[in-house]
């Protein structure tokens, strides 16, 4: 019975593991999607800033540089939550170095959203998603949840050294 569950729950582990790392690389491959409709309307705006109306260039520029740092967030991002998955796939899963990949996790998603919210205030382009806060928050969160973490794999190497 103990194995059937253990074989279950490894199963439903492995499982857990591939769907986060899909959505992982989906939301990197969204945002690089998004960037490609920026550069689309660039093209097609190329008409009127040829024609003299640097404001289209200005505003493409005001859309694109925030998102062009939001890529290269998630990129990162994607790039740790992959090696945490790889260090769980090898069963360790209380090391240090899971713990230290979710607080840089937090740690680029909250300088993500404290840069949106610089460029936000300073743009002459009004952003209506003002998204700055949720990154914000989220990073704050998982520098917490980072160092939880950190503080569980203390406890446990100070239990395994009484044992």
């Amino acid at each position: 019975m103990k194995e059937k569950s253990k074989e279950h729950s490894l199963k439903e582990m492995k499982l857990i593991m591939t769907c986060l790392t899909i959505i992982c690389f989906c939301c990197t491959f969204i945002t690089i999607f998004q960037n490609a409709i920026l550069c689309f309307e660039l093209g097609t705006n190329r008409a009127a800033i040829d024609a003299g109306k640097a404001a289209a260039s200005e505003q493409f520029i005001w859309q694109a540089f925030p998102q062009g740092i939001t890529l290269l967030s998630m990129a990162v991002c994607s790039v740790f939550i992959y090696l945490m998955l790889r260090n769980v796939k090898r069963n360790l899963i209380f090391v240090r170095a899971n713990a230290n990949l979710i607080y840089y996790i937090g740690l680029i998603i909250e300088f993500n959203g404290i840069l949106q919210a610089i460029l936000n205030e300073f743009a002459p382009v009004t952003n209506p998603r003002q998204t700055y806060m949720i990154y914000i928050l989220i990073g704050v969160f998982i520098i917490f949840i980072g160092y939880l973490f950190q503080i569980g794999i203390r406890m446990k190497e100070e239990q395994e050294l009484t044992i």
